[in-house]
C-alpha cells in the first residue's frame, strides 16, 4: 500500500510540473496559417495611400482621392468623401 501511495505521489508532482511548464511556454508560440489554395491571396499595397491624421487616410484613385475614417470605438472604416485631385490644386 506504501509504494503505491509513493507512486501516486511522484505522478500528482509530475502533473503539477507538468501544467506550471504548460503555463509559461503556451503564450510563446507562433501559428503560421497556409491555404490549401494559392489563388486565396491577396495583395494589398499601399502605394495610393496617403495619411491624413486623426484616424483619416485618403486613396488616390484615377485624378480623385477617397477620404476614409476609422472608427476605433466601433472598429469599421467609413468614407467620408470624395474629392477630385483638380480642385485640390486651386
Amino acid at each position: 500500500m506504501e509504494e503505491q501511495a509513493k507512486e501516486l505521489r511522484r505522478i500528482r508532482i509530475a502533473l503539477i510540473f507538468l501544467v506550471i511548464v504548460t503555463l509559461f511556454t503556451a503564450g510563446r508560440s507562433d501559428v503560421d496559417v497556409d491555404f490549401p489554395y494559392e489563388d486565396n491571396e491577396v495583395s494589398v499595397t499601399q502605394e495610393h495611400v496617403v495619411q491624413l491624421g486623426d484616424g483619416r487616410f485618403g486613396v488616390l484613385d484615377y485624378g480623385h482621392l477617397q477620404i476614409y475614417e476609422y472608427d476605433p470605438d466601433q472598429n469599421k472604416v467609413k468614407k467620408v468623401k470624395e474629392v477630385s485631385l483638380e480642385e485640390l490644386d486651386e
